[in-house]
């Protein structure tokens, strides 16, 4: 990719970062998919209902031991005439339908959060196509240069040099590290009119 010393505009910035997460949750949901086969330690059932399972709340033994009591109820009301009795499959009903009901809930709660990371993702994805067309961002909308988070950057964007978080790093970007910073990102040093050519770098994010 060919760099200027002004470094990326925004918008070409937001369409690569669009991109590039773009890639990483197909990836994901591929991973997610292979993972989801069968009952294997990674999977929705195993988190779900396994007994060696720290995420689950309802393990498969718990179901199979009430769907056990609910059926004894059955044969020991088929087994007896004795009216007292008569409240056992009303009883056994109940066993029966607080199994189906924690079952669908502990599979709908485990498949939620599978899918929460790849839904909010869509919906910045969804954010980043629609607005990186139109996106007007001056040095004014950054943090201070001097700001002591850690987690942002020197980065020359639009011509600027701006403090930018490392979230929003992208290929291509360049970087100016200052003594003793940590690189946020693979990078490779380059050499521009102005430019210190020993603290100034070209990323690509991890």
């Amino acid at each position: 990719m060919a760099c200027s010393a002004d470094g990326l505009p925004t918008s070409e910035a937001l369409s690569l970062l669009h991109e590039d997460i773009s890639i990483a949750l197909d990836e994901y949901q591929k991973t997610e998919a292979e993972k989801n086969k069968g009952f294997g330690p990674k999977s929705v059932l195993y988190e779900a209902f396994h007994h060696k399972s720290s995420l689950s709340v309802f393990h498969w033994t718990s179901v199979i031991a009430l769907i056990v009591e609910g059926i004894v109820l059955l044969v020991a009301f088929a087994a007896c005439n004795d009216p007292r009795y008569q409240h056992l499959p009303a009883e056994s009903f109940f066993i029966f339908l607080a199994v189906i009901l924690n079952v669908y809930l502990v599979w709908w709660d485990t498949q939620l959060r599978h899918k929460e990371v790849p839904r909010l993702t869509h919906n910045v994805l969804k954010d980043l196509k629609e607005y990186h067309g139109n996106v007007l961002w001056s040095a004014e909308n950054y943090p201070h240069l001097h700001s002591p988070c850690i987690t942002l950057q020197w980065t020359r964007r639009d011509g600027n040099t701006v403090n930018l978080p490392w979230s929003l790093l992208v290929r291509g970007d360049i970087i100016l590290m200052k003594p003793g910073q940590k690189v946020p990102a693979r990078c490779r040093p380059m050499q521009f009119y102005g430019l210190v050519a020993s603290s100034t770098l070209s990323c690509d994010p991890l």
